[in-house]
């Protein structure tokens, strides 16, 4: 081989090399930040999930006033009719 060949030929190898360590650098960053990515998945994925149970424990706690309402208003009812009850007890 001549000798300006051999010489353009190493200039592309050190060219490909040099090419070969800036994408092996960049898979690198790009396996950190997928890495990364994949950590915070999980921590919104916890998050959801804890969401998930306290929006069911609130409608549960929801369901549970509604009823107590209803209840109280019952209670209610029923001590004014005994009041009432009482009043007319008492004029007699």
């Amino acid at each position: 081989m001549p000798k300006p060949d051999i010489h353009q030929l190493e200039e592309r190898v050190l060219a490909l090399m040099g090419e070969f360590h800036r994408l092996r650098k960049e898979n690198q960053r790009l396996s950190c930040q997928i890495d990364q990515l994949n950590r915070e998945k999980e921590i919104l994925i916890e998050e959801a999930s804890l969401n998930q149970e306290s929006l069911k424990r609130l409608s549960q706690l929801e369901s549970l006033n509604r009823k107590n309402e209803k209840d109280n208003q019952a209670i209610r009812m029923k001590v004014q009719i005994l009041l009432e009850s009482l009043e007319k007890f008492d004029l007699d």
